[in-house]
């Protein structure tokens, strides 16, 4: 049984906001509209951005960039935060993590 650590906005009106890890482990992100972004974590609060591969959950391809609507999945283990960027086209970003 999974248990929700943290959820929320990725990205909403040309912001992008970030959403700490803590013990979490699965993240799922999902976007509406019609474009493309990347998801990736840092693994301290300071420390550089790593675009994460996400598994598209409908068809279990791999991608480093988020093109369609569809349920992406990622591990998230051992990182202090996950956001997006390169966002081009996408209304609204959701995420969350699960441990």
């Amino acid at each position: 049984m999974a248990y929700c650590a943290t959820n929320g906005n990725l990205y909403e009106n040309g912001k992008a906001f970030e959403l700490k890890v803590g013990i979490g482990a699965d993240f799922k992100v999902q976007a509406s509209g019609t474009g493309s972004f990347q998801v990736v974590g840092k693994l301290t609060q300071n420390g550089a951005e790593e675009v994460f591969m996400m598994v598209d959950l409908s068809d279990f391809s791999t991608v480093d960039t988020i093109t369609t609507e569809n349920v992406y999945a990622g591990d998230v283990s051992g990182y202090y935060s996950v956001t997006v960027k390169n966002v081009k086209g996408v209304n609204k970003i959701w995420g969350t993590i699960t441990y």
